[in-house]
């Protein structure tokens, strides 16, 4: 039985359908609803939109879309199940990866149809596009930067509200990018197609608990300007609050990681999950999160909280060694990188990768920089220096004789052009990055040696761009409970749900391609009840 939390003597706001979370899936909700003729706002808990997707490239994954049809790409709906059911380890649920492939076409028509928004292919190979049922090319997406910038510079005039989208919190960049490129472009022509309809929206209202009524979800209690605000969703209510990065108890609760650090909006707490379970909603792939290696740059924040930023694996001249001085991993395939530092070894109780450490030398910080910062700036205390490698190894604290042995090894393999140890540069992710960035280097565009003095290191730190567990969801992106039954009026979307059409695996542009499909298929049905 659910417990009930009931309803205020006097709703603050009253629509159809509530989203709480201006994720990318949380405005598309919104904006489905209300083009299907509900009443619909959104409500979000920080001062800024877009959580975490604000942040990155704002690509999706979607398999057999219409633009890869266009292009002469092939592709089914049963290669792509084919696909997930491979990379799942058997953690996913069949009806909800159909449901992903299927709608996910049908949802990119709808913002084709009905927004300005245009997604084209965007010719990244994914993850494991050679692993059966793979492909490629194609199945990523991209919006156009041409038509979403030229489209929100003008939209920016007719709502200042705009200026609030999340920006980088850190110049991953260099600062190239326009402001309107990518996941940040995203969101904001999202909330100006919710702003063009007349959508309420609410920024600093953080959503703390489910109202629920006759054992059904009618509606939110939030808190603004300091107080209760009670919003009622006649048709049901839609969680789009994003993971729990920024949760250091639910982190330490579900993940096997230490020291976790998001690389997402730091508002990314676990709202909806806390208030998902304390209706009695079941929660799977907990344990799931998109883990990345991370450095920390000095004086990097975002809202008054330190930042860890990305950094570039996988081109000539750099590698990655664990406490022992040696290499672990295929540094190209950056996908895998942070499950490394969660290798545990049960015969001494240890985690033997641990602590981990990026190295490079000159010729790759002349060309690259470190950590997405200019070739020129100066060391800081976070970035080491020498000028040899045995006073590297002395200075970071690892086994120097093994230190030099991995990377005069590494630098003959390199020279040929292999790396028989881990496979660098054979995938069709270690091709892709490298072959982009440095084309005209031979024989392996992803192998150079570490050779040209001063010698550099960096900590690397366990990251993650989004936990990818949560509330247990049907095709509908109905919330399901612990016995298995809807709890109605409830919705989830983003990375608040579970990742059941991928099990325990992910493909670059599955968390906004999920988020987007779940919250159009959360609108649809709220339409229908």
């Amino acid at each position: 039985m659910i417990d009930e939390h009931h309803a205020p003597e006097r709703w603050d706001l009253e629509v159809d359908l509530v989203c709480a979370g201006s994720s990318s899936g949380g405005l598309l909700a919104a904006i489905v609803g209300h083009d299907h003729g509900l009443t619909t706002a959104v409500i979000e808990k920080a001062d800024t939109f877009g959580g975490g997707t604000a942040y990155s490239a704002g690509a999706i994954w979607i398999p057999n879309n219409d633009q890869m049809k266009l292009q002469g790409l092939e592709d089914s709906k049963e290669e792509a199940l084919e696909f997930l059911r491979r990379i799942s380890c058997d953690r996913h649920d069949e009806a909800m990866a159909e449901a992903y492939v299927d709608k996910g076409p049908e949802m990119v028509r709808f913002l084709h149809d009905k927004t300005p928004l245009r997604m084209e292919v965007d010719h990244f190979p994914g993850y494991y596009g050679d692993l059966p049922g793979g492909k490629p090319d194609g199945r990523r997406l991209s919006p156009d930067a041409d038509t979403m910038i030229a489209f929100l510079e003008e939209a920016q005039q007719r709502h200042p509200l705009l200026e609030h989208v999340r920006t980088d919190p850190v110049p991953y960049y260099l600062g190239l990018r326009n402001p309107w490129a990518e996941g940040r472009g995203l969101i904001g022509l999202l909330l100006a197609c919710c702003l063009d309809r007349g959508i309420e929206v609410h920024r600093s209202t953080p959503v703390k608990q489910l109202i629920v009524e006759d054992g059904r979800v009618t509606g939110i209690r939030a808190e603004r300007e300091g107080r209760d605000f009670f919003v009622r969703g006649r048709r049901g209510v839609v969680i789009a609050t994003g993971g729990f990065e920024w949760n250091a108890e639910m982190n330490k609760r579900y993940l096997n990681s230490p020291d976790m650090h998001g690389c997402t909006a730091p508002s990314n707490e676990g709202d909806g999950h806390i208030m998902g379970m304390e209706i009695g909603a079941a929660t799977a792939l907990m344990d799931h999160s998109i883990f990345q290696t991370t450095i920390r740059v000095t004086g990097d924040e975002c809202d008054g909280k330190p930042f860890y930023r990305l950094i570039s694996f996988g081109y000539p001249g750099n590698i990655l060694v664990n406490g022992r001085g040696q290499r672990c991993c295929d540094e190209s395939h950056y996908p895998a990188l942070g499950w490394i530092s969660m290798a545990h070894d049960r015969t001494d109780a240890l985690a033997p990768n641990l602590p981990l450490w990026w190295i490079c030398d000159q010729g790759f910080r002349d060309q690259w920089g470190v950590g997405s910062l200019s070739p020129k700036k100066e060391t800081d205390d976070w970035l080491f220096r020498a000028d040899s490698l045995d006073e590297l190894a002395d200075l970071i604290g690892i086994p120097a004789e093994a230190f030099v042995e991995t990377v005069t090894r590494f630098n003959e393999n390199a020279r040929k052009g292999v790396d028989p140890d881990f496979g660098r540069g054979e995938r069709l992710l270690d091709r892709y990055w490298a072959e982009l960035e440095c084309p005209e280097h031979e024989p392996n565009p992803a192998l150079g040696p570490v050779e040209k003095p001063p010698f550099y290191a960096v900590r690397l730190h366990q990251g993650t761009m989004g936990n990818l567990g949560g509330l247990v969801t049907d095709p509908d992106a109905r919330v399901i409970d612990v016995r298995g039954r809807v709890i109605e009026g409830l919705y989830a979307t983003s990375n608040a749900a579970a990742l059941l059409s991928h099990g325990f695996g992910y493909e670059s542009g599955t968390a906004i391609g999920r988020s987007l499909i779940f919250g159009y298929q959360a609108a649809l049905h709220a339409t229908s009840v």
